[in-house]
């Protein structure tokens, strides 16, 4: 079937790159370069669509009929992984995932449930049905993940991996990526994007220290007038204000979409870390950073704390108050944290 699907696709290269570029070298041909380009060319790409179409919903249909049948291996098995490991299976067999990320390392499986093919480097959707539509190998990219499986799908380990192709393992910052997401304090901008680079927003650093803190349950209020009731970030902020990690702008208002600087993480982690019973007594005089004076006075303490505790580092002899924390700067200040937290 898959071989159709080729033919289909390489039927049409071929004419792309052949036929037509044939006649349009030529000074003298037997039927007009319009009409190749025109008439004949729409007709010729609406037949080859109709077979491409008819061989992919062949496809498709036995992929549903196997998962919707209960397959031919037997009852489904429950299966688990952890992040590196890689999963195999052969041409035929079935999966439904459950829980966690992972992408797909060679071959291709059928998406039943979406109706489309995921080749190598595609995500797998959590509660979707895939066939092997020929021999596959897939990685686990969480901290764990778990699927059920029917025919003969093998775990082996591997080496841990994260899935985002915009953090390459030779960055400064690979370590402190793969401590945050495997240890689900952040996810990715997509299932294949971290987006080391883009500005952490106040939202997100509430968000992060909810999952840190094991995401307690908290109850809505109206603490600030600029947080609705039922988003994905309402639980974060909710619980942070509570707990007196962040106050707001004033006015009632938390500016919820504007960039965290980095003496405002200094301040959140340092409140964060004396609410849970750290000692937050070490500080360390700021005067070997050039910009020592620009720091607030509401940010001089925290910040003092956070030099002297190895949290911020500064950037070629500045500690940049004012300058607002990416990301990958923000993964970076977490994972110091929680080994500072953890001695």
């Amino acid at each position: 079937m898959k071989k159709k699907l080729l033919a289909g696709a390489l039927a049409l290269a071929v004419l792309t790159g052949g036929t037509l570029a044939f006649a349009a070298d030529q000074s003298q041909t037997l039927v007009s370069l319009g009409y190749l380009n025109g008439t004949f060319w729409d007709d010729l790409k609406a037949i080859v669509k109709m077979d491409v179409d008819r061989n992919t919903t062949a496809l498709y249909n036995d992929a549903v009929e196997k998962v919707g049948a209960g397959g031919s291996a037997g009852a489904p098995a429950a299966q688990t992984g952890k992040n590196g490991d890689v999963v195999s299976a052969a041409t035929g067999s079935v999966l439904v995932w459950t829980e966690g990320n992972g992408i797909v390392r060679g071959g291709t499986l059928v998406d039943a449930t979406a109706g489309a093919e995921v080749t190598a480097g595609g995500a797998l959707t959590v509660g979707h049905r895939y066939l092997a539509g020929t021999d596959v190998a897939l990685v686990v990219t969480s901290g764990a993940a778990g699927w059920m499986a029917e025919g003969a799908w093998t775990v082996t380990s591997g080496q841990p991996v994260l899935p985002f192709v915009d953090v390459p393992q030779s960055e400064w910052y690979y370590s402190d990526v793969a401590y945050v997401y495997q240890n689900g304090l952040f996810n990715g901008d997509s299932p294949t994007t971290f987006v080391p680079d883009g500005a952490m927003e106040r939202c997100m650093m509430t968000t992060v220290l909810h999952r840190l803190a094991g995401e307690p349950q908290v109850s809505y209020s109206g603490l600030f007038r600029d947080v609705a009731d039922g988003q994905w970030y309402t639980a974060g902020i909710m619980w942070a204000g509570q707990q007196g990690v962040v106050s707001g702008i004033g006015d009632n208002l938390f500016d919820p979409f504007s960039s965290v600087t980095r003496q405002e993480i200094a301040v959140i982690l340092h409140r964060y870390a004396a609410g849970i019973g750290r000692d937050v007594s070490q500080s360390a005089s700021l005067s070997g950073f050039w910009d020592a004076a620009t720091v607030a006075d509401w940010g001089e303490a925290a910040m003092s704390w956070a030099v002297a505790s190895g949290i911020v580092n500064g950037s070629d002899g500045a500690l940049l108050p004012d300058g607002y924390a990416t990301r990958a700067e923000v993964a970076a200040m977490l994972h110091r944290f929680v080994n500072w937290a953890n001695r």
